[in-house]
């Protein structure tokens, strides 16, 4: 029963995030479409190159959140002990 639900959350996850790109790189390229069929190309290729950067530019944005969130929370957890202000026990000799 759990593989089940793990599979569905997997699926799920994979297609919000797949749904989430298709749709910024559609996005994109209505735009590069609507700039060149105002006549400028040279607005048109900078749309459409944005539009295929910018699901890699939103999974490196979500990537360095993630760390820095687990960088602060280590830090929170350890930063007394770093900072030396709570006492050690003392070690004995097994």
């Amino acid at each position: 029963m759990l593989h089940i639900l793990g599979g569905v959350a997997l699926a799920y996850a994979a297609g919000t995030g797949l749904l989430t790109n298709a749709s910024l790189v559609a996005r994109g390229m209505v735009r590069a479409a609507r700039a060149a069929a105002g006549g400028d190309l040279r607005e048109a290729g900078v749309e459409a190159l944005a539009a295929v950067v910018a699901p890699v530019a939103l999974s490196c944005s979500a990537v360095a959140t993630l760390v820095t969130e687990v960088v602060g929370g280590a830090s929170d957890l350890a930063g007394e002990a770093l900072d030396g202000s709570v006492p050690l026990a003392d070690r004995c000799a097994a």
